[in-house]
């Protein structure tokens, strides 16, 4: 699509990932918060930089919930960093999102068949 029609489909909220995607980088590896910004663009669903301020927003409520833990990290040079780790209940936290995905998916997957069906008959028409 010529970036002169862009669908406004393409402007997501890019927090409503936030937390997900988090889960998941940690569920990898524990991680410091500039590790994470820097490896959330991996994921895909932020076309543009995710600002610090959110992620770390993010963190914080997450440790509210206790989804993550996190330690300050003095090994190294430079100040010290908080090193971030899932716990067991944002491991089932992010079963939740996985569960919930997945029902989105087929949701998603049989609205696309009905629109390319539509578009389909519509341009016969």
């Amino acid at each position: 699509m010529p970036p002169e029609k862009k669908c406004s489909c393409y402007s997501q909220r890019q927090n409503r990932w936030l937390e997900p995607s988090i889960l998941l980088l940690l569920l990898e590896a524990p991680c410091h918060g500039y590790e994470i910004i820097a490896k959330l663009p991996d994921l895909g669903f932020s076309q543009s930089p995710i600002g610090p301020g959110a992620v770390y927003r993010t963190l914080r409520h997450m440790e509210e919930n206790d989804f993550v833990e996190s330690v300050w990290d003095v090994s190294g040079s430079g100040p010290a960093k908080r090193r971030y780790t899932i716990t067991t209940e944002g491991c089932e936290h992010l079963a939740l999102w996985a569960d919930m995905l997945a029902q989105r998916r087929k949701a998603i997957a049989a609205f696309l068949e009905r629109m390319n069906k539509s578009l389909k008959e519509s341009a016969r028409d």
